[in-house]
Formats: structure tokens, sequence, C-alpha cells
């Protein structure tokens, strides 16, 4: 009898089908690496305790130029809400005498307007102040290690974190002062016969000696340097260059300082003139 021929393929055959399948395999694409996310942004306040980590911080993180435009909005506002805190019952005194001068009651109406006219130019200068520390760091500081640059206004703004407790600061300073501290150099008063003019320039002298006005004078120059001395870290970090870093945060300094000048040059100007 015939034997039958066998069912199993031969070796060949049973590696070709095996070389097919792995063919297969191979042919499947692979499955899509979705792409590292960034960091989150770090917090403003994290630049007051750690500038450097700050700034490595921000380089591993997406941000934009206004990620930390909060920042020096409410430290623009803050800080005109104490200059016009620190001005305010020296001009209310002015505004009344005047009134008691000419023979009238009430309220003078141009004392409100005084009042928003004293905050709009502390919140604008410091506006310009930020402006200032935004082109000039960026002149200094260059590209940065990577394309998205050395992250300058990131770093200037999240700065202005240290400004706002301490103008808070300064208004509360202003509120527990006692009244008399604001009241009107009699002298000053009789020299001014009832000029609206005169008795603002004796209300500016008043509030000048106070303390909240020398807080207010030291927070606004010596804060802003200290802007520019926490920038300096965080710049190192995100330049990779000391030399940059330095010339990042050096050229706004003097520009920034003469910006915050002009605004509390009257109080500095009275309380030195003494009269």
């Amino acid at each position: 009898m015939a034997s039958r021929p066998s069912r199993s393929g031969s070796p060949a055959t049973g590696s070709s089908r095996s070389a097919r399948r792995a063919a297969r395999r191979q042919a499947r694409p692979a499955p899509a690496v979705p792409p590292p996310s960034p960091d989150p942004a770090p917090l403003a306040v994290d630049l007051l305790t750690a500038p450097r980590q700050f700034g490595r911080a921000l380089g591993r993180a997406d941000t934009a130029w206004w990620t930390y435009w909060p920042v020096p909005v409410v430290t623009a506002l803050l800080s005109g809400v104490a200059y016009a805190l620190l001005l305010r019952p020296g001009l209310n005194l002015a505004a009344a005498e005047t009134l008691r001068a000419a023979g009238q009651s009430g309220s003078a109406a141009p004392t409100f307007l005084s009042h928003v006219t004293n905050a709009f130019g502390s919140l604008f200068l410091t506006f310009i102040t930020l402006g200032l520390m935004w082109g000039l760091g960026r002149l200094g500081a260059g590209r940065g290690r990577d394309v998205r640059g050395a992250r300058v206004p990131e770093i200037f703004s999240a700065s202005f974190a240290l400004l706002a407790p301490l103008y808070l600061l300064v208004a509360v300073l202003v509120l527990i002062t006692p009244a008399a501290s604001w009241a009107l150099p009699p002298a000053a008063v009789q020299a001014a016969q009832g000029n609206l003019l005169e008795l603002q320039r004796a209300a500016l002298h008043s509030a000048a000696q106070t303390p909240a006005a020398l807080a207010l004078f030291f927070v606004t120059l010596l804060g802003t340097a200290a802007q520019c001395a926490l920038a300096y870290p965080a710049l190192r970090e995100t330049t990779g260059s000391a030399a940059r870093a330095a010339l990042g945060a050096g050229l706004p300094l003097l520009p920034a300082l003469a910006a915050q000048l002009v605004g509390v040059a009257p109080l500095l100007i009275a309380r030195l003139s003494g009269g």
C-alpha cells in the first residue's frame, strides 16, 4: 500500500510564513508619542524667594510676555492709591480753608479731581517704569538660551510682586497717622490769604514731613533698585551668560529710578526745603 503524503509543510515553508508575519508587524506604524507638555509657569512670588530657581522654571515653561500682567497692574493701582491717600488729608484741609476764607461752606469741587490726578500720575509713572525695564532689559539681555528669548518681560513683570505689599503698607501707615500730622502751618495759612494753590503747597509740605511720606520715598526708589537686583540671577538662568544678565538688569536701573523719582520729587523737595 502506498504511503500518504505528510500534512506538515517543509521547514522552508514554515520559516517563510514567520518571515511574512514579522514583516507585517514591522510594517505597522508605531504609536505616536505625544510631545512632553511644558512645565507650568512659576509664581511671581517665587522670584522674591528664589530668583535663580524662578529663572530655571521660567526657561522650561511656555510663557508669553503677558503671563504676569496682573502683577504690575495691581502694583500700579496700589502705588496710585498710596500717593493719593498721602496727599488727601492736606488737600482737603486746603480746600476747606479756601472756602472758609471766601466765607462759604461745603466741599471744594477741585479736591476730588486733585486726588484722581495724583493717583493717575503715580499709576502712569509705574507703567513708564515697566516699559523702560522691558525695552532696555531686552536690549541688554539679548536673545537668551533658546528661541523663546531671555524672558525679560516675564521677569520684570514678576518683580513688581515685591512692591505691591510695600505700597499697601504705606497706605496703611497713612491711615493710622494722627490727624494732627496733616495740619497746615498757621504761618502758611495766613500768608496764603485763601489762595488755593498756596494752601496746596502748604499741604504738600505737611504731608512730606510724615513718616508715611518717608516710607513712600524709600519704597519707590529702593524697591525699584531691588527689582533690578532680583532680575539679575533670573536673567542669568534664561540668558546663560553673566555678562548678558548684568546688562539686562543694569541698563534699566537708572532710567527706571529717574522715572520713579519724578513721582516722589515734590515730596522730597518739600521735605528737604523745610517750608
